[in-house]
């Protein structure tokens, strides 16, 4: 279920990157394939609910925005027109993409309640919030700060590549900033990068450690009330025996 999330996760960030700046039609295709790859796994996931778990009803108040979350738009309007639609269809598509991408997270705050309650406990997911957020503004600062200038940024899918490297510190060298603006954003990336799985670390440790805590304070209260029981048990037995005693003096007089 988790990793369902995070490719829910995933869609939503590469759809909102595809809006800020257009891909190359290579890369507009893979795009279009992986949000329709979501899609059926979304579409699977309410047929579970609903033919074994029988829960899909509280979804349905929210039905409209389920629909649009699961209807990979990109996919159906590439596959009628093509790379080269008109500005009319690409703003119909634009459209739909934004609601596409609303109806998404809406999806994802239904389905990942049990996860985004566990987040908020720790703040892993004010975490991943952030780092998202800085990814994505990375991505566009390091594009316009090196465009024209930069001879490895052609495209946007460049920056976006160098952000991805840059934030998980993997840092290939295949692209390196020229500019003393994409050198500071880089220092950003990387230095977010490193502090968000230090803080995911330490959160993640935080929480198995405080799991333990409530499963021995659990454990320790059961054990309470077993004690309890077996002092009432054996308060009780004795008291039944100091009566058969007392019969049994009461007799042999």
């Amino acid at each position: 279920m988790t990793i369902f999330l995070f490719l829910i996760i995933a869609d939503i960030v590469i759809l909102v990157l595809e809006s800020i700046f257009p891909f190359q039609h290579y890369n507009q295709y893979i795009v279009a394939n992986f949000d329709l790859i979501v899609s059926i796994l979304l579409i699977f996931f309410l047929a579970i609910n609903f033919f074994f778990f029988e829960n899909i009803k509280k979804y349905f108040p929210n039905l409209l925005i389920i629909i649009l979350a699961v209807i990979p738009f990109e996919f159906i309007f590439l596959s009628i027109w093509g790379y080269d639609m008109g500005a009319g269809v690409y703003t119909i598509l634009y459209v739909f993409r934004i609601l596409h991408l609303f109806a998404l997270l809406y999806t994802l705050k239904l389905l990942g309640s049990n996860f985004i309650s566990f987040s908020k406990q720790n703040g892993l997911g004010y975490g991943i919030i952030a780092i998202t957020a800085i990814f994505i503004i990375g991505s566009v600062l390091f594009y316009i700060f090196e465009f024209n200038l930069n001879p490895n940024i052609v495209v946007f899918e460049d920056a976006i590549w160098f952000s991805l490297v840059s934030v998980t510190t993997t840092g290939y060298g295949d692209i390196v900033p020229f500019t003393l603006a994409g050198r500071v954003t880089a220092a950003f990336l990387i230095v977010s990068g490193v502090s968000f799985a230090t803080f995911a670390t330490a959160s993640l440790a935080s929480s198995i450690f405080q799991k333990f805590r409530e499963e021995k304070v659990t454990r320790d209260k059961e054990l309470d009330e077993q004690n309890k029981l077996l002092i009432e048990k054996f308060e009780k037995t004795r008291d039944e025996l100091n009566e058969i005693k007392g019969m049994i003096k009461k007799l042999e007089k």
